[in-house]
């Protein structure tokens, strides 16, 4: 009696389903060990860790920056927000965020901490745009009364302690937010070197009535 061997294409087939599904998996979840930064502890993983997946919003120099209509904050004058900025809930400096009639931003930050007996300091400056074509959403839903902006620059990280070599660091500093029309505001700035990893930076401004 002849027996039929099994078909070895059938488990190599379903061997490669599987590890396709494994892999959509880790992709959906976004887990720290694909996006997540270096430092230990708890991280956002949402846009903020991978910025740079929103570079095409922004607009190059000498194009034109489409103007917000209401409900979006208008720009009618130039004005400057500035927000402290935090990192798992410890203080990390302030950034000043400049807006201008014609859809441009400047923002510049500058923070210093000290941590295992070094002194840390991280300075940054950013350009950028308003977009208003997009529209906040949540899970509340939309608020189309909140402006997005985005921002690009450089950053430089110095750290130095007793009885040891200074160390540098330089990358890209990415600053992603959305403005309301109180001139509140609220967003991240990213810093990163490769691309590889991200540290997140999260920053709240007051509206404009409740500044000092």
């Amino acid at each position: 009696m002849k027996h039929k061997r099994s078909q070895p294409g059938g488990y190599a087939i379903l061997i490669v389903l599987i590890a396709a599904a494994i892999l959509m998996l880790l992709y959906f979840v976004q887990i720290d060990a694909f996006f997540g930064p270096r430092q230990p502890g708890r991280q956002p993983t949402g846009i903020e860790q991978r910025p740079w997946l929103l570079e095409d919003r922004l607009v190059p120099e000498g194009g034109g920056v489409a103007i917000p209509n209401p409900p979006k904050p208008e720009l009618n004058e130039p004005f400057e927000i500035a927000a402290p900025v935090s990192r798992n809930a410890a203080p990390r400096g302030q950034v000043v965020i400049a807006f201008a009639p014609d859809g441009r931003i400047l923002a510049r930050w500058e923070c210093g901490w000290a941590e295992d007996e070094r002194s840390n300091r991280i300075r940054a400056e950013m350009k950028g745009n308003i977009d208003a074509g997009r529209t906040y959403e949540d899970a509340s839903g939309k608020d189309k009364s909140r402006l997005f902006f985005i921002a690009k620059g450089g950053y430089r990280k110095t750290a130095a302690g007793p009885g040891t070599d200074s160390a540098q660091e330089q990358g890209t500093a990415w600053l992603i937010g959305w403005l309301r029309p109180d001139r509140s505001a609220a967003g991240y700035i990213t810093i990163t070197t490769d691309q590889a990893w991200a540290a997140a930076y999260a920053f709240e401004a007051p509206a404009a009535k409740d500044r000092d």
